[in-house]
């Protein structure tokens, strides 16, 4: 009689525990519940936030813009300087707005860096469009007169050019002259070119999966310095460095900025 009491009693207690550990997993699966929604809470937040402070500055850029685009409108003094002015201001409100759209829609991320690619080659052919239009009011030849002022100080342009210069620009400072500007301006249109198709292939290699990550393991952690991506970022840094170091040659030889603050007055 006293085993089946006991017995009965440690079948009650074994019910007891049971009840209660079931109660005790119902508790921890509804806390981890309430953790997981709340973390997902957090987020949306904090995804809001960041879209409204990113959407609020790409605002001020568009307006901030505008109001400097209009500036040149309404006081159009040199409509072939200007025009080229306007041209290279409409590159802020498409950084900001490819940006901003990026941000909000992250599956249109590499159809908008595209566009973002085109007019950054874009706006460089404009830039060099408005040192020539500042310098020689559009005329090449005005802007080689300008440069051989200072023929005395320009460096020899690059050998593996002179196949471009005619004549040779060892034959007169004119001649040097206008090779040093063909330079600058072939410096600076090969990233015209080259950027844009830098940009549709890296979408065509991302688009075919070709990531050249090294994640799998140490033995692929050096994989990305052989993959295809790598060579294309350096044909862009390539092609970017040979850029701007032309327009920066151009810049410093002719002396232009003591012409800017003329534009607009």
């Amino acid at each position: 009689a006293v085993s089946a009491m006991l017995f009965v009693q440690l079948q009650a207690v074994s019910l007891r525990v049971a009840s209660e550990q079931s109660q005790i997993d119902e508790l921890r699966s509804q806390i981890e519940s309430s953790a997981n929604e709340i973390e997902v809470q957090v987020e949306k937040q904090r995804d809001l936030t960041m879209i409204n402070m990113a959407g609020t500055f790409t605002l001020l850029s568009c307006l901030i813009t505008m109001f400097h685009m209009t500036a040149h409108l309404r006081k159009m003094n040199q409509p072939f300087v200007q025009r080229k002015i306007i041209a290279i201001l409409w590159m802020s409100p498409v950084y900001a707005l490819t940006s901003f759209l990026s941000l909000t829609l992250p599956s249109g991320e590499p159809y908008l860096g595209i566009v973002k690619d085109f007019y950054e080659s874009y706006v460089i052919y404009q830039f060099l469009s408005y040192l020539i239009a500042v310098l020689g009011r559009g005329d090449r030849n005005a802007v080689v007169m300008k440069l051989l002022r200072h023929a005395d100080h320009l460096k020899p342009p690059y050998k593996c050019l002179n196949c471009l210069f005619h004549p040779p620009p060892q034959e007169s400072d004119e001649a040097l002259a206008n090779a040093v500007l063909l330079e600058c301006q072939v410096l600076a249109m090969q990233f015209v070119f080259f950027r844009p198709a830098t940009a549709i292939l890296s979408f065509i290699l991302e688009a075919g999966g070709s990531s050249g990550g090294g994640d799998d393991g140490d033995d692929n952690q050096w994989a990305y310095f052989y993959s295809p991506q790598f060579f294309v970022m350096m044909v862009q840094n390539m092609s970017v460095f040979l850029a701007f170091g032309g327009l920066r040659e151009f810049i410093s030889w002719s002396g232009i900025f003591c012409q800017l603050s003329s534009v607009v007055s």
